[in-house]
């Protein structure tokens, strides 16, 4: 038998071999990507950067009635109609969010913000945010960190200007029944120090001796008798 013969031979167990490791190398490789470690890798970060924290404590000012919330993806707030096919929307748009939404207390979103990085935002991804989102009737700005526009502007593009007048109504009105309060609480605490001081008036002249009424005219008659 020649080398030739022999190595025919031996290649298939050879190969066989190989394939039965390679074949529980990644079963391994698997088994040891879905362990849960007992140290992770891992350390906690903050949700957003310093530029990024200036404008969320400015939209929790002018938005005090609403909340903010940070970094939520479009996922959670929209979802396919009822015959498009849900899963393919969802893995295409699972890594899109924006900065920050703003929520109304039903758990509707009225309004997205978008706070660029340094590099900018591309205008394909604010293209996509802004007919996405017009589509689903919420409102979409993209927020200059350095010019921030007035509270009044945004709560109208977010609100709509019937909505904002509301709430000055409701902020004058209950201005208005504050003072209300105010007034009746200082009339009933001067009314309270008016009776206290009239009755420890009263008091006052009660416990006098009788004799010391009229004590000018009893003293006066009294020096006329010495003089007499």
């Amino acid at each position: 038998m020649n080398m030739d013969s022999e190595w025919l031979l031996a290649a298939p167990p050879l190969m066989t071999m190989l394939c039965v490791w390679y074949w529980l190398r990644l079963r391994w490789v698997a088994w040891e990507k879905r362990r849960i470690p007992k140290h992770w890798p891992l350390h906690a970060r903050v949700l957003v950067n310093s530029e990024e924290l200036r404008i969320w404590r400015w939209l929790t000012k002018t938005f005090d009635d609403h909340y903010v919330m940070i970094k939520m993806p479009v996922t959670r707030f929209t979802r396919p109609n009822a015959s498009e096919n849900g899963l393919y929307w969802y893995d295409l748009l699972k890594n899109t969010n924006c900065t920050f939404s703003v929520c109304a207390d039903d758990g509707h979103v009225v309004g997205c913000i978008d706070v660029p990085k340094s590099f900018g935002l591309s205008q394909k991804a604010r293209t996509l945010k802004e007919n996405l989102l017009a589509q689903c009737g919420i409102s979409y700005i993209v927020l200059n960190p350095d010019r921030l526009p007035s509270p009044t502007a945004i709560r109208n593009e977010f609100l709509g200007e019937a909505a904002v007048k509301t709430r000055h109504m409701k902020r004058e009105e209950a201005a208005v029944a504050a003072a209300r309060v105010n007034l009746q609480k200082t009339l009933v605490q001067q009314r309270g120090m008016r009776k206290s001081r009239a009755s420890h008036e009263d008091s006052r002249g009660a416990s006098l001796p009788s004799h010391w009424h009229d004590s000018f005219l009893i003293q006066s008659n009294s020096r006329l008798g010495e003089l007499q």
